[in-house]
């Protein structure tokens, strides 16, 4: 029987270019018992060259992430923001980020839900739950679920579509002013916000086939072309402490584990 989400909130990421994809999604959406929401920047403002001068920092995004954004990119990462912002000035205690070119069966997430309440939505520290796959996660820290469906910290991952509490959505709002950090790049998120990050194994939300993404288009396109020093210096220097990390400490003692099938 499904628990009270009257507390939870889902907010899809969807331009209002996109009607075919909110279309597919509130045909689910629609049938659960969550209240949820269509959400969108306004480009012709936030992405006007006023607008992008005013809400990114250009030179930060070159430091750390060795380029800077496609439009595509900074559309979602504020987009993101957006809803951070939305979500915090609400009464609910946590909120379901989807980007629109996802999906889910809706009992799979109703089940992950209810156990998810019971053992794990009452955490007021920063954090954030991935339901779309991970990179790796640590084994030894993960929990069943359902009996298909298990919780574990994540180590590395990129996600579309997460559960996000009022504290980490506060934190990440305050650390990525200038929207130098990429809305979906847990890695730093981890690192400069102090997010707890947590993955459902294996992933209930998968990417909807029938549409294609621009981001992931976009990211695969672009061309690290203009690093600086400070970037360069600073991947070298966190990829030995992180390769030293993971195999003196984590595969030996939380059982690290990549997720080669995406699942």
């Amino acid at each position: 029987m499904a628990k009270n989400f009257s507390k939870i909130h889902i907010y899809v990421m969807n331009p209002p270019k996109f009607l075919d994809r909110r279309a597919s999604l509130e045909k689910i959406l629609s049938e659960l018992n969550f209240n949820y929401s269509f959400i969108s920047i306004n480009d012709e403002i936030e992405l006007s060259p006023e607008g992008i001068n005013k809400n990114h920092n250009k030179q930060k995004t070159l430091n750390s992430f060795g380029r800077d954004f496609s439009r595509g990119e900074l559309a979602s990462t504020l987009n993101h923001l957006h809803a951070y912002e939305v979500f915090s000035k609400s009464e609910n205690d946590f909120a379901v980020i989807i980007e629109d070119d996802q999906y889910f069966e809706k009992e799979e997430f109703t089940s992950i839900f209810n156990a998810l309440i019971q053992s794990h939505l009452h955490n007021d520290s920063p954090s954030v739950i991935l339901l779309t796959p991970v990179i790796s996660y640590m084994e030894r820290t993960s929990k069943n679920l359902t009996s298909k469906f298990k919780l574990a910290k994540v180590f590395e991952a990129w996600g579309q579509a997460y559960i996000i509490n009022r504290t980490a959505a506060k934190k990440i709002i305050k650390v990525n002013q200038g929207s130098w950090i990429i809305a979906d790049d847990w890695v730093r998120y981890k690192r400069y916000a102090g997010i707890d990050l947590y993955g459902v194994i294996p992933a209930p939300i998968r990417t909807n086939v029938t549409f294609s993404s621009n981001l992931l288009s976009e990211r695969r396109l672009s061309k690290r072309t203009n690093k600086t020093i400070k970037f360069a210096l600073k991947k070298i220097s966190y990829k030995i402490f992180k390769d030293l990390y993971k195999f003196f400490f984590l595969y030996p003692f939380m059982k690290l584990k990549r997720n080669k099938n995406g699942f």
